[in-house]
């Protein structure tokens, strides 16, 4: 059996197991959030985050607290939340001695640092007033350009704990460093147990930077023995996230109750969020998350053309295709911003916001990923949904393509046309309104009534210029 939260905590739904509930109600997870160093970097104002995150009804942020950390400027983002720099606070106390890398002193193992740990409980505390669900990530894969800005490199920490190889630092290797691994992970949960809103995951990307699957596997086993060991022995059970990547796969294991999925398609050994819709949805029962994109809004930046339509593309295709939850990276949210101030910014909130809104208008929750329905396309594009069999259809299309030239295939680059498209489907017997949205705006194009006898039907789309959403409910 899969293991599941405790009744108070955000949890597997008990009506439809890809989705969560929590507070009595069936939950999607949708944000568009800051990189991962709200609570890590002490200048950045989270209250102001998180509230600009309610502001458009968003709900989820994830956080790295103060174990992964980039080099100050580092990946194309000069103000990026998680290169603090001197301003770093994390799970430890500085010491005495000078010498950390990004700048101050280095860290001390054996001391814990409370104002951290009050820093991390005020924001999950402000964050569950604004009915936001925090995951916390306790690993990312260690860069080699980031390696010694971490806590845990052998020159930033007072004890000399550490690896000689960045790509040594999520295996069992090093049995020193382990140990430290370990016990952070019980304390972060031990402290953090309270808080209803809070889901662990436990490492993002582990061998995206050369750690091989093989090692970083057992590795991976540890922390979850470990995490899984600690919470029983605590009043309240979380849900366990973790990366499906090539090799490295717990998606399977019943002690993961969410698989996390990352980017559009699969590429450097992850598995891309409409990827793991197709194979592992229906095999692992589970919800599965998209909880990282490229970054909008970076200097330079990663998305090409229209970074609002292309936020659109990927998240309307994954959530309305049965995804869980989830994230797109957005660099406007930094400590000179934190509330992400910016006309393309506050379209992406909203579009994000309208996404919520045309899945809600449905009893989605008795909707699972469909791969059946649709049978052609007449012309090129990508479409995904989701449906209740003979009661209720959801699907969005879209015209796009992936860029393998520039930073990986990672996302889509909008493809505006004039687009009339005919899709054959075959929807069981029965007489269904049909209606045609416009996504960028949740504005009907138009409605209709069509007749099904079972067999496959035509169905002529109005035109559009780059994207358009089916909804099908049976009258």
């Amino acid at each position: 059996m899969i293991r599941n939260a405790s009744e108070s905590v955000i949890r597997l739904s008990g009506k439809n197991p890809h989705y969560f509930s929590y507070r009595g109600k069936e939950l999607l997870l949708l944000t568009s959030a800051e990189h991962y160093g709200a609570v890590a970097n002490s200048r950045f104002d989270y209250k102001q985050y998180l509230d600009a995150l309610a502001a458009y009804g968003l709900n989820y942020t994830r956080i790295y607290p103060g174990v992964s950390i980039h080099k100050p400027g580092g990946q194309n983002r000069k103000n990026d939340t998680l290169g603090p720099g001197e301003y770093l606070i994390t799970p430890w106390a500085r010491s005495n001695t000078p010498g950390y890398a990004g700048g101050g002193n280095k860290f001390d193992l054996d001391k814990w640092d409370n104002d951290f740990f009050a820093r991390l409980g005020d924001f999950l505390n402000y964050a569950n007033e604004k009915d936001i669900i925090v995951e916390i990530c306790f690993f990312n894969s260690i860069h080699k350009q980031s390696f010694e800005y971490c806590p845990l490199h052998r020159d930033a920490n007072v004890q000399g704990v550490g690896c000689d190889s960045f790509m040594d630092y999520e295996t069992l290797f090093n049995k020193q460093l382990v140990a430290v691994q370990l016990k952070y992970v019980e304390k972060v949960i031990t402290e953090t147990n309270k808080y209803n809103n809070v889901i662990y995951e436990f490492c993002d990307e582990p061998t995206i930077d050369g750690t091989k699957a093989k090692d970083a596997y057992p590795w991976l086993d540890a922390l979850i023995t470990h995490a899984t060991a600690i919470e029983d022995k605590l009043p309240r059970k979380h849900l366990f996230a973790q990366q499906i990547m090539v090799g490295v796969d717990f998606s399977e294991d019943d002690r993961i109750a969410i698989n996390v999925a990352q980017y559009t398609t699969s590429q450097a050994r992850q598995v891309g969020g409409y990827t793991a819709l197709q194979d592992f949805y229906h095999r692992t029962g589970k919800p599965i998350e998209m909880n990282e994109t490229v970054s909008a809004l970076s200097e330079p930046a990663y998305y090409e053309r229209d970074v609002v339509a292309a936020s659109r593309l990927e998240s309307w295709e994954f959530m309305v295709g049965g995804g869980a939850g989830f994230n797109q990276l957005n660099a406007c949210f930094t400590y000179l911003n934190p509330a992400g101030n910016h006309p393309d910014n506050h379209r992406i909130l909203a579009g994000l916001r309208n996404l919520r809104n045309f899945i809600e208008s449905m009893d989605y929750v008795k909707m699972t990923h469909d791969n059946n329905t649709i049978k052609e396309l007449s012309v090129g594009g990508r479409i995904s949904g989701m449906s209740e069999a003979g009661k209720q259809y959801a699907f969005y299309m879209h015209h796009c393509f992936t860029n393998y030239r520039r930073w990986h295939p990672t996302h889509y680059v909008p493809v505006e046309g004039e687009y009339n498209t005919v899709v054959s489907m075959e929807i069981k017997e029965g007489e269904y309104n049909l209606t045609f949205v416009n996504p960028a705006d949740l504005a009907v194009i138009s409605e209709q009534k069509i007749q099904s006898t079972g067999e496959e039907i035509k169905i002529q789309c109005p035109r559009y210029t780059l994207d358009i959403a089916l909804k099908i409910i049976k009258v």
